[in-house]
């Protein structure tokens, strides 16, 4: 049985963004792939609970979802430090 491939879709897009949302200039790029990847993990969690048909993927779904989160966080935290900085000089 093969992984389902909007399961791989997500967790790509979740560690892409994630990484991305650490570089200050590509921070922006980094949101959207993990606001993407989160919309994308929704949507193969809807279609794993709605079919029939036992998938394999749940698990790689569920840790894209969670890394997107972890990308919008790191990017709120990261965007308020440069704010912090450029305020103080």
């Amino acid at each position: 049985m093969k992984n389902d491939d909007m399961a791989i879709a997500t967790l790509v897009l979740g560690i892409v963004g994630l990484i991305l949302c650490f570089i200050p200039i590509l921070n922006f790029i980094g949101l959207l792939f993990s606001i993407i990847g989160i919309i994308l993990g929704i949507k193969t969690k809807i279609k794993f609970n709605q079919s029939e048909v036992i998938m394999k993927g749940d698990s790689l779904t569920t840790s894209g979802i969670v890394l997107g989160i972890m990308g919008i966080i790191v990017f709120i935290i990261v965007i308020t430090i440069m704010l912090a900085f450029t305020i103080s000089l």
